[in-house]
């Protein structure tokens, strides 16, 4: 005898099919495709009921910002996972290819999470809601940090401008969130690079993403191995034999 859902049961099957349904909207029209209405028509129930679950519509893209972080998350950390483990170039580099790899085929998931629409979702900077930043981190900044043990040389302290220095520090605390005694081995040089690696990373995201140049740089497969010699060789590194890259 099959035992009937209670309330509460139904009620969470309900929010996991909406929050579903608006990832799946979001992937096929964009943040404009999420709305309480075009949510509510996919789970069969009417409009206002949308509001049981959902604090608006703000609640309702904080909620598909959330699962579709938390889906690019787990796959870069799959990606880390298939590296040596004492391979922090391998990792490194296999990380920013798989972002690069997703973000070719989930333009409308790197507006939400990177773009002008992450506002609708998060609100404006400082407004206390976990952003990407918070999130990436973990995934990025072990790497840097097992490359300053090593003895990789980043630029020393006294050599980042005095101007930037109180913003890099900032910029740490952000970074390190998810871990706090991270910051004790992130000096202000290991995120001076790192800052100018996002610099680099987050341009060549946006080419993929609206479409830029693409007339002449096709895929941006090049330009992407082109960056990643680049952004390693500022380091006195060259790309590890053993990387293990994501299907293109």
């Amino acid at each position: 005898m099959t035992a009937t859902p209670t309330r509460r049961q139904h009620r969470a099957e309900l929010l996991r099919d909406a929050r579903a349904a608006a990832r799946r909207l979001l992937a096929e029209h964009g943040v404009d495709g999420v709305t309480m209405v075009a949510v509510a028509k996919e789970v069969g129930i009417a409009g206002p009921g949308m509001y049981r679950y959902f604090e608006g519509r703000p609640g309702l893209l904080a909620a598909v910002y959330d699962d579709t972080l938390d889906e690019l998350v787990a796959y870069l950390e799959a990606v880390v996972r298939c590296q040596p483990a004492d391979d922090h170039v391998a990792r490194l580099h296999a990380a920013t290819h798989a972002l690069f790899v997703w973000c070719r085929t989930h333009r409308n998931e790197f507006d939400l999470l990177f773009g002008a629409d992450a506002q609708h979702a998060v609100g404006p900077a400082g407004a206390g809601r976990p952003h990407f930043v918070h999130r990436l981190a973990p995934v990025f900044v072990p790497s840097f940090a097992a490359l300053s043990r090593a003895g990789v040389p980043f630029p020393a302290d006294a050599d980042v401008a005095p101007g930037l220095a109180p913003e890099l520090d900032a910029y740490r605390a952000v970074l390190t969130q998810e871990d706090p005694g991270a910051d004790e081995e992130i000096s202000v040089g290991v995120v001076h690079t790192i800052i100018g690696f996002w610099r680099q990373v987050y341009g060549l995201l946006c080419m993929v993403a609206y479409d830029q140049l693409d007339y002449a740089f096709g895929n941006f497969d090049a330009m992407f191995d082109d960056m990643m010699h680049g952004l390693l060789a500022t380091l006195g590194l060259r790309p590890s034999p053993s990387v293990r890259l994501v299907d293109a």
